[in-house]
């Protein structure tokens, strides 16, 4: 039988992630590959210290976290084959205000990409709140699910494409508690959105949903 390959080093795939993205927007227009290069190079920035939660195959450090924004925007031009580069960028970039801790803003989003993106971020981005104010949380997290429900369909795209990446990420992650939590957050939310919005997405979230409650049963 042949031996298991090890995991591939955690900065070789951000490097791997890369050129499939690059490749995958190839026949894009020539402005439209300027525009997601920069968009790249801005997730790249903003996420450059920042890493993913810890797997069981990478026990003391996650993969760099902007494996994530890649990994959405390749399911956006690979697997739904959209060749639409304004959700490319948003998914890019859909964590970064959330992540820059106030040094990106919608404002720079707008005037570095334009409105339609700037808003597609805005509304992708998830709210503040305080983790000790359970009431805070349900009330932000609740007006949060009713703007991605109103949202256009390319947005609501990006956002399940975003969600499905975590939850195929989610199944290997260490951490029990949260592992249940998103799938029933999954399973309640978005599930009924994809059911709405796009078949595809909606078979492979069921697909990952059900490996993930796999996981949790008996991994």
């Amino acid at each position: 039988m042949p031996a298991t390959p090890a995991p591939q080093p955690l900065n070789k795939l951000a490097g791997t992630l890369r050129h499939r993205l690059l490749l995958s927007i190839e026949q894009f227009r020539v402005l439209d590959k300027v525009m997601l290069a920069k968009a790249l190079t801005l997730a790249e920035e903003t996420h450059a210290k920042q890493s993913r939660r810890p797997t069981r195959e990478n026990r003391s450090e996650g993969a760099p976290y902007i494996v994530h924004p890649m990994r959405v925007a390749l399911i956006i031009t690979e697997e739904l084959e959209l060749r639409e580069p304004i959700a490319v960028a948003a998914a890019l970039l859909h964590d970064t205000v959330e992540a820059s801790k106030g040094k990106v803003g919608i404002a720079q989003i707008e005037e570095q990409f334009g409105r339609p993106i700037a808003m597609m971020v805005a509304i992708l981005t998830k709210p503040t709140f305080k983790e000790t104010d359970k009431n805070e949380q349900e009330q932000k997290l609740k007006i949060y699910h009713e703007r991605i429900t109103q949202a256009s369909v390319e947005t609501k795209l990006v956002k399940l494409a975003d969600r499905l990446d975590n939850v195929r990420d989610a199944c290997d992650l260490l951490d029990k508690g949260f592992q249940l939590r998103y799938l029933e957050q999954t399973r309640t939310f978005y599930l009924p959105i994809a059911e709405n919005s796009d078949s595809y997405l909606y078979d492979e979230l069921s697909i990952a949903c059900e490996r993930l409650e796999h996981e949790l049963k008996y991994g």
